[in-house]
């Protein structure tokens, strides 16, 4: 039961929606909204990213400078090689250990453990492309079974306007 409170979160579209390719969405420039919400206190944390995104045929990296609302700015690199059709492995500078990601249907999951002061706790993430070409990204964050937090990111292709 405490397992199911830390379940990843069902895909968030319909299953008409697009499939999404990592390797297609991310090159070039992206920007999104999104909100950290705390489970226990309710308290939200509020930010902006940009993406900068290059795939050279293997390895898709993705610089993301995040602007949060309460003045903090932080960037962070993701390395994510390709291992195989739909599936890559990847690095994060807060990253403990590896990162999976994999095509599940028409979205994309990611799993990997964060260190975030002096804790490590566990994302797990479904990406889902929308009918209009953004992205959604919504995250469980977990701790020994528990939910501790969930991330919602809605993510659109820069000059986009959407």
């Amino acid at each position: 039961m405490l397992g199911a409170c830390a379940a990843p979160p069902a895909p968030p579209v319909a299953a008409t929606a697009p499939p999404l390719a990592l390797e297609a969405f991310f090159p070039g420039r992206t920007e999104g909204d999104g909100v950290f919400t705390n489970s226990w206190t309710g308290s939200e944390r509020r930010f902006h990213v940009v993406i900068d995104g290059a795939w050279d045929g293997s390895t898709l990296t993705l610089v993301e400078d995040f602007a949060y609302a309460d003045g903090e700015k932080d960037r962070k690199t993701w390395r994510l090689t390709r291992t195989g059709p739909g599936t890559f492995e990847g690095t994060r500078e807060d990253v403990v250990g590896k990162a999976r990601a994999w095509t599940d249907g028409n979205v994309v999951r990611l799993e990997y453990k964060v260190e975030i002061g002096g804790w490590t706790v566990d994302f797990s993430d479904v990406l889902a492309l929308e009918d209009d070409g953004s992205l959604i990204n919504r995250a469980i964050v977990g701790k020994w079974g528990l939910r501790v937090g969930r991330v919602e990111l809605f993510l659109r292709r820069a000059g986009t306007g959407s």
